[in-house]
């Protein structure tokens, strides 16, 4: 691939940059490769931060100002806007299963830092759209970005480089970056007030350029420890076999149904919970304080999950998460509009329970599939759960426009039913003899 090699000839030049500087991660990582280890995890953290706070969450925070001042005029509505973004979460998807081979192939590094690089760039041709085409391909642009640098192929990076040590690993990743929307609200609000909306693109653009490119590419070096001959015939060849072998299993299929099921019931919730929440009878202060809580909970949930340790597998964990997205969204059905308080509770579980799926997707396929051909797997996993993700606004929309709010956490709650329903059957498929 010409790109790819382009890739591999600057990075050559930025390793012998880091060199001349007596900067050199690569080396660090071969003295001390426990410390570098984990200081790799956290840079990669820093920069997953950065990342998902500048190429994804940038528009949600900034949706209500391109609203307020239609700079593409009053014809692009929210509809056209919300458009935009559904369709860079598709070409996300679309570039996973690419993103994953190069994973296999010992290409990691410069697939997450090219991404962040591509995102820094993209951000920049938004922040100079004139037009509404400028702006939708600044956002397609950005979507490749999303597919080369962010949870996905992160967390397929670090399974292949990390092996046994990737849960853990990947839970201190999510720990940094459960803050990313945290930070990026009240920066796109603030920047957008103090600079306009253009002033906080290229923010968030520098941002990416400055702090989530190096910490990506320092992190990602430090880890890349694929061997030599992942970039020979044979062992493509291999790699290629073992997916075809693990898409040949039945339990390929059932994490595949199972996760993209959960996909929908928490995006049909999530993409809608300020208006679910008033729609039970809540105040707008109550629904504000409910759906504030989700972060930290998605980060208590991470951290109970890091200190079990090892004591419960990855499939225990995740038909708990199930069943715990299943039970909230049915307390947020039945029980809030009778209880208006118990949507503490829906707001505690639900983001405990969410806050493992990102986390237990990668560990539960390598556990059950192996991390032969590990980015190939995920890669072609992803594309069912992102084109879920990138439809639940809409077909919440849709449901809400058939029967209300009422519809759509129906919906919701027999998606996440018929998902633990799933997983729940591979669990026990897994522990018969044989």
């Amino acid at each position: 691939m010409p790109l790819l090699g382009g890739l591999a000839r600057v990075g050559s030049r930025i390793d012998r940059a880091w060199q001349m500087v007596g900067l050199d991660p690569h080396r660090y990582a071969q003295r001390q490769p426990e410390r570098a280890e984990r200081l790799a995890v956290w840079l990669l953290g820093v920069g997953a931060t950065v990342g998902y706070g500048a190429l994804y969450y940038i528009f949600a925070a900034l949706l209500l100002t391109w609203e307020e001042v239609q700079p593409w005029g009053p014809e692009v509505d929210k509809g056209w806007l919300t458009l935009a973004f559904m369709c860079a979460t598709l070409t996300g998807a679309g570039v996973s299963p690419l993103a994953g081979r190069l994973v296999d192939r010992g290409r990691g590094r410069w697939l997450l830092s090219g991404g962040m690089a591509l995102g820094a760039l993209s951000l920049l041709l938004l922040a100079s759209a004139q037009s509404y085409w400028v702006f939708l391909i600044a956002w397609l642009g950005l979507g490749i970005a999303e597919g080369c640098c962010l949870y996905e192929p992160c967390f397929s990076f670090v399974t292949r480089t990390t092996h046994e040590r990737a849960r853990v690993n990947i839970t201190r990743i999510t720990l940094v970056a459960g803050f990313a929307s945290t930070l990026a609200y009240p920066a796109g609000a603030f920047l957008s007030e103090a600079l306009g909306w253009r002033g906080a693109v290229l923010c968030f653009a520098g941002a990416v350029a400055l702090i989530g490119l190096p910490a990506m590419f320092a992190g990602a070096t430090m880890l890349e420890c694929c061997p030599e001959d992942s970039h020979t015939p044979e062992h493509r060849a291999g790699d290629r076999a073992a997916f075809v072998a693990a898409r040949a299993r039945p339990e390929f299929w059932l994490i595949l149904i199972a996760f993209s099921l959960i996909g929908l019931a928490y995006g049909l919730v999530l993409t809608h919970i300020m208006p679910i929440l008033t729609d039970r009878g809540l105040g707008l202060g109550q629904a504000v304080l409910a759906a504030s809580m989700f972060g930290p909970m998605q980060v208590l949930g991470r951290l109970a999950m890091m200190l079990a340790g090892h004591r419960a597998s990855g499939m225990r964990v995740a038909v708990g998460a199930f069943a715990g997205i299943a039970c909230a969204i049915a307390v947020l059905l039945v029980v809030v509009p009778m209880a208006p308080g118990a949507v503490f509770g829906f707001a505690l579980l639900f983001g405990a329970s969410f806050g493992l799926v990102s986390i237990l997707k990668p560990v539960v396929m390598a556990e059950v599939l192996g991390r032969r051909s590990f980015g190939m797997i995920a890669g072609f996993m992803a594309v069912p759960f992102l084109i879920v993700a990138s439809l639940s606004p809409q077909a919440g929309a849709l449901l809400w426009r058939i029967g209300g709010y009422d519809l759509a956490l129906c919906v919701a709650l027999a998606a996440a039913c018929l998902a633990f329903g799933v997983l729940l059957a591979l669990a026990v498929r897994l522990r018969r003899p044989g």
